[in-house]
């Protein structure tokens, strides 16, 4: 089961909503046991606040029927989702939509992803990430830039957990050379990814440039999927003003296939780390 905080809230979100359903109630006639607002049965159950520890001991637990003996996993639940995560000390120098997506990232169980131009976050060499960050649009101070590299860098110690995530990124050929930070920088990079791909959980694949058309034309995006047998998963997409966060199965399922294509039009794993490879020693 996941570590995050965010993904424990996300996972009774899940949990409160499935079983008001199965308990055949509405939103109207758990808020009048609860004594509160249907809008806070509907913020509880889209995870926008953790159930207090009280609220579900006391009226949540009993009115659904959840058996006793189930109590204390639900408790435990409720109390991990309001711990906070490391990252809330970064918060402070990072964009609005940090701690959320990094505190979903560090709770799931499988992140597929396509990114045209860059290399994704959880792959990226400091000094790679630093000249990302220098290149942006946001004008920001070196210290603020320091506290953000190195949250970047802390959020890749999931990938040599004990249980990582499984990370399967598509990459496109451009971002092998993009030169972000310089020539010194790219072979950094590019070794990095040859040297992370080795870990088991990892895979890498780069998308020719001249395929064509292809369904990720439409810019960069994710799919996170979370280890409680009932999280449908969602899609991710980072855009200048912030990120999305589509929940909706039919747009997720349109990421899937669009990704399922992407994977069969990128060369294959083995072929892709020769590529990596040769750019890596023409990188001048």
């Amino acid at each position: 089961m996941p570590s995050s905080p965010t993904v424990w809230q996300r996972w009774l979100a899940h949990e409160l909503l499935r079983l008001r359903t199965a308990a055949g109630l509405d939103r109207k006639e758990v808020a009048e046991q609860l004594h509160c607002t249907t809008q806070k049965i509907g913020h509880l159950e889209t995870g926008t606040v953790p159930p207090k520890t009280l609220e579900l001991e006391k009226v949540l637990l009993p009115l659904f029927g959840v058996p006793q003996d189930r109590w204390p996993f639900y408790l435990q639940a409720a109390r991990d989702a309001r711990k906070k995560g490391w990252w809330e000390g970064y918060a402070p120098t990072q964009p609005d939509w940090f701690s959320l997506y990094v505190g979903l990232e560090q709770g799931a169980s499988e992140i597929h992803t396509w990114q045209p131009m860059l290399v994704h976050g959880l792959l990226q060499t400091g000094e790679y990430a630093r000249a990302v960050m220098q290149g942006g649009t946001s004008e920001l101070s070196e210290d603020a830039i320091d506290r953000r590299v190195e949250a970047r860098l802390a959020r890749q110690a999931i990938l040599a957990d004990n249980d990582p995530p499984r990370l399967w990124l598509v990459l496109g050929e451009a971002a092998l050379h993009s030169n972000v930070g310089g020539p010194d920088v790219m072979r950094a990079q590019l070794r990095h990814l040859l040297a992370v791909a080795k870990y088991p959980r990892v895979t890498i694949q780069v998308l020719p440039g001249d395929v064509g058309a292809h369904p990720g034309t439409q810019g960069a995006f994710a799919i996170m999927d979370f280890p409680a047998e009932n999280d449908p998963g969602l899609a991710y997409i980072e855009h200048r003003g912030g990120a999305l966060y589509l929940e909706d199965q039919r747009v997720v399922k349109d990421h899937r296939i669009a990704l399922d294509h992407l994977r069969g039009l990128a060369l294959s794993p083995a072929m892709s780390l020769d590529l990596v490879t040769r750019t890596a020693k023409e990188a001048q």
